[in-house]
């Protein structure tokens, strides 16, 4: 018996270390989603369902609908570790209701830059994200991040303005070094392989090779072959806001650097990783909450919160960290330490620039709370009766999360 729970405990250690060394993505069309929407508790169940590391969005309409995803759809209750970008108005066109955006995990990474690049229809909104590692600095792994929303609608014109826009990003890659990795994702409006932005997106030629993670060209539209993969409509009757048809267009994307998907590199896609989210892969031509939907990965709870809210399912994918994620990092509102010695003995004290108090969480190794401390201000915590061994300490206030990794000795 004792064996077998050693074993236990050995294979949750493993799945803890892998999590912590993966990155989640979600891409998301929230559909004209504002302040003033009655969708935030859909947002928010899907968004825990998931735990995304990396969340981008379009048709986001206000600055003030920003904040409510970060306050009350990512950060609530014991979640508080994500960021986001600062808001920018679209710049580009006449589409200032429709915006991009960018938010994440800062226990993970760090957002060191962000611009835009304008086209005819709407800008292209380009991030460049730090992975925390406890690598050196000459070794950090860089993500360039561009989040689009091309030109909707069939037709040779919007073809047409949908290749120009792509070309926009492609000749931006000759500004990208050549050993960060890049990420281009959003609503993409494309209905087959065959577009020219598609073509334009995975050219060989390009400065940073893209290419589809899925790799399943053909024509995606109202193509039941390709059922599995489409992202829009969750919906099989339309209305004032949702677009209606059921699912039959994969219009949703997240395409990679070449260099995400070699075997020889710091940062990998994870094969098999790449969904449409709440796609069992049987809703061809029908609603996302169709009992013919059912028999899958995703329940009918999830179906239906995705049918509230958009008319665009998410795309998502995870990407493998070589080196182990840094617990100790500067992040970007605070740099709090451990007084004092690590490995730590007694009394566990913690110090730093950021403001106090503050609340701590104590963690063993498998994840379990151990301490709730909710107004810390720089007084010792007593951790004499806690066994040897490794511990975490999530620190954090309303808008500040950090998490340190500490030894506990005799």
């Amino acid at each position: 018996m004792k064996k077998i729970l050693f074993y236990a405990f050995v294979f949750l250690l493993i799945v803890r270390l892998e999590a912590q060394n993966t990155l989640k993505m979600m891409d998301y069309n929230l559909l004209k989603f504002d302040e003033t929407t009655d969708r935030k508790d859909d947002l928010k169940y899907i968004l825990d369902s998931y735990k995304p590391d990396i969340f981008t969005v379009c048709e986001l309409e206000s600055e003030a609908a920003s904040n409510v995803i970060l306050n009350e759809c990512l950060n609530h209750d014991d979640v508080d570790f994500y960021s986001a970008a600062d808001f920018h108005l679209n710049e580009s066109g006449y589409y200032t209701d429709l915006n991009q955006m960018l938010y994440y995990n800062h226990q993970k990474l760090d957002l060191m830059a962000q611009t835009y690049l304008q086209t005819s229809v709407r800008d292209i909104n380009k991030y460049t994200l730090k992975v925390l590692t406890d690598d050196l600095e000459d070794s950090s792994v860089y993500i360039e991040v561009y989040v689009a929303h091309l030109k909707s609608s069939s037709g040779d014109d919007n073809e047409e303005v949908r290749a120009e826009m792509v070309s926009v990003f492609t000749d931006d890659l000759k500004n990208v070094p050549a050993d960060h990795y890049v990420i281009f994702t959003g609503d993409f409006n494309i209905y087959d392989s065959g577009e020219p932005a598609y073509v334009e997106l995975l050219d060989s030629t390009n400065a940073i090779v893209m290419v589809d993670p899925i790799d399943t060209p053909g024509n995606w539209h109202n193509n039941s072959s390709y059922a599995s993969i489409h992202t829009q409509s969750t919906h099989e009757y339309g209305d004032d806001l949702f677009i209606g048809g059921g699912l039959d267009d994969r219009f949703d994307f997240i395409i990679i650097s070449e260099n995400i998907k070699s075997e020889d590199t710091r940062l990998n896609y994870v094969e098999d990783s790449y969904h449409a989210y709440g796609n069992n892969g049987t809703c061809f031509n029908q609603a996302i909450t169709s009992s013919d939907c059912d028999g899958g990965t995703y329940d009918t709870t999830l179906r239906y919160h995705l049918y509230n809210m958009s008319d665009h399912l998410p795309v998502v994918m995870e990407m493998q960290v070589e080196q182990e994620l840094s617990v100790t990092e500067k992040y970007r509102q605070g740099n709090y330490v451990l007084s004092g010695e690590n490995p730590v003995c007694h009394y566990l004290q913690i110090e730093g620039e950021g403001s106090f108090p503050v609340t701590l969480k104590l963690y063993d190794v498998l994840g379990h709370q151990l301490a709730l401390i909710k107004h810390y201000d720089k007084s010792s915590v007593d951790i004499s009766h806690l066994k040897s061994g490794v511990y975490f300490v999530n620190i954090s206030n309303k808008n500040y999360s950090q998490l340190i990794k500490f030894v506990k000795a005799d």
